[in-house]
């Protein structure tokens, strides 16, 4: 009844929300399980008595408690329960906080001059669950899209990143930054992924999430001699670039060996063993194949080379050398040729040499301006007058 009788007195004071007077919330950020306390602040005046109220109405079901701050006395409202308590200078205290402990609370105050009615919002967080990363697909293939997705809840916001190096580029967050995807991942976006969830109240990570992307394989290769003696061994080694590692599988003239791994190899090799070696190589993930071959010649009459240089490179020296020498004997050809030509040709004859004779000196000439020059053949003559 006295509880009563306080809150109708206290319900005929009009309500003011706005001033200096706030209730503050501390922590800013309570947590389910946690406690809080909802202070009164920015009052000069002294405090008589303040009444709370869970919600906007300050009717008395909704009455919490009544302070009176002078005995430190609290009286129990409609919603009381052990877990609310009051203090000086009117604050309210709320422990093992519930997720229906948040929404609107409202202090009614009392001063020896005047009433307000002060009104605080509670939010109750809840920690964010601990993430896991799940992938659209677990194997997924060079080129083809893939989309890592964080499972988390209550987080506000969320992080992603890889372990020993930056995410690729090409990589998009969706706009919660709950997924990110690829739209064609390749084999460079291999690595160990992780997301990190979190709100004003917790943090948390996801354990890391390996992506293993699936290719190749890429161009098979063949190592070994070709030129083998009989009586020696025929060693050969096949590779390719793939994850996972790839099947081998070894022909010999098209026919199944039954060998299935990487080196194929033949002891005191004869004649017979002269032929076709293809390799064939398989992921057994994406299905995919590559070949290669190399022909195996059974001589006595060659002797591989010791020094190291591949016989595909020796035998490109000695085209070119064949080419050049080629070239050179053509030129020496061609002009040894051209200078016979010239040496035959009519043409070339020499002109005849006119000879000159010398006036003789002393000789009576009948006009001394003019001088005759007698030619070698007597048939032509010339005179010359100055």
């Amino acid at each position: 009844m006295r509880a009563l009788i306080i809150s109708v007195l206290l319900g005929l004071v009009v309500d003011v929300t706005r001033g200096s007077w706030s209730i503050q919330p501390i922590p800013q950020y309570p947590s389910v399980r946690g406690s809080v306390t909802l202070s009164p602040t920015g009052i000069n005046e002294n405090i008589v008595s303040v009444t709370w109220f869970k919600g906007t109405d300050t009717i008395p079901p909704n009455q919490i408690l009544v302070y009176i701050t002078a005995q430190s006395t609290t009286i129990q409202g409609n919603v009381y329960s052990s877990r609310f308590s009051a203090f000086s200078p009117g604050s309210l205290q709320i422990t093992d906080l519930l997720l229906t402990d948040q929404g609107e609370y409202t202090a009614k105050m009392q001063t020896k001059e005047t009433t307000k009615d002060v009104r605080v919002t509670l939010t109750v967080h809840e920690p964010v669950t601990k993430p896991k990363i799940t992938a659209s697909t677990p194997q997924p293939k060079e080129n083809e899209p893939l989309t890592l997705t964080c499972v988390t809840s209550h987080a506000v916001t969320i992080t992603w990143t890889r372990r020993g190096t930056s995410i690729s580029s090409g990589a998009k967050l969706s706009e919660d930054h709950k997924t990110l995807t690829f739209s064609s991942i390749t084999r460079g976006d291999s690595g160990e992924y992780q997301c990190g969830a979190q709100n004003p109240v917790s943090k948390d990570f996801s354990e890391p999430y390996a992506v293993s992307v699936l290719y190749g394989p890429d161009e098979a290769r063949i190592e070994g001699e070709v030129f083998v003696r009989p009586g020696s061994s025929i060693t050969l080694t096949c590779s390719a670039d793939s994850f996972p590692p790839p099947e081998f599988q070894w022909k010999v003239n098209d026919t199944d060996t039954g060998a299935k791994t990487s080196k194929y190899g033949v002891n005191n090799a004869e004649t017979e063993d002269q032929g076709l070696y293809t390799c064939v190589v398989r992921n057994p993930v994406t299905l995919r194949t590559a070949t290669a071959a190399v022909y195996i010649n059974m001589t006595a009459e060659f002797i591989p080379p010791r020094n190291g240089y591949s016989l595909g490179l020796i035998l490109g020296f000695a085209i070119i050398l064949a080419v050049v020498l080629i070239i050179i004997g053509s030129v020496f050809i061609c002009r040894k040729f051209m200078r016979k030509r010239l040496n035959e040709s009519p043409d070339n004859e020499p002109d005849p040499v006119p000879v000159y004779e010398n006036v003789k000196a002393g000789q009576p000439s009948e006009d001394p301006a003019y001088m005759g020059l007698q030619f070698r053949y007597e048939e032509t003559y010339t005179e010359l007058k100055v």
